[in-house]
């Protein structure tokens, strides 16, 4: 994922890039088994979705908020937000299908793309990466 900006040297952003690579990984590899047979679709979306939600619960909570408060709720959040139900909808279904899987993958690393290049160095050029808690720093944006 990203290493170009230095983003990443803050540590919330560090630590939910450090989750996208293991997500992309994880599907990937999640793919990979049930094109093989290995692994059903269902077994997949659970496994995939163990990882999502607390990563989803870590962004929603911290740089989103964030991204909020620096007007970017219209730009990204309201988007980025809507993937994440999406997401969750989508790997709780029991009927998903081998198909819908591989285009919720798909889906999946653009949405991460997008957190990775777009959302994450704007929000980063906001925080100071001297500060190891987003709260903190999030206090220092109030007014």
């Amino acid at each position: 994922m990203c290493e170009h900006c230095g983003c990443r040297e803050n540590p919330e952003i560090g630590r939910l890039g450090a989750e996208h690579d293991a997500i992309a990984a994880l599907a990937d590899q999640l793919m990979a088994e049930v094109a093989a047979g290995t692994e059903t679709v269902g077994g997949a979306a659970r496994r995939l979705r163990e990882l999502l939600v607390p990563h989803v619960r870590g962004e929603e909570s911290g740089v989103f908020r964030v991204a909020d408060e620096i007007g970017l709720r219209y730009q990204y959040v309201e988007e980025l937000e809507e993937d994440h139900r999406k997401f969750d909808g989508a790997l709780t279904d029991p009927e998903l299908a081998r198909r819908e899987f591989e285009a919720l993958l798909d889906e999946l690393h653009h949405h991460i793309a997008v957190e990775e290049y777009d959302l994450f160095p704007v929000v980063a050029r906001h925080l100071s990466p001297e500060l190891s808690s987003l709260e903190r720093q999030r206090a220092m944006l109030s007014p």
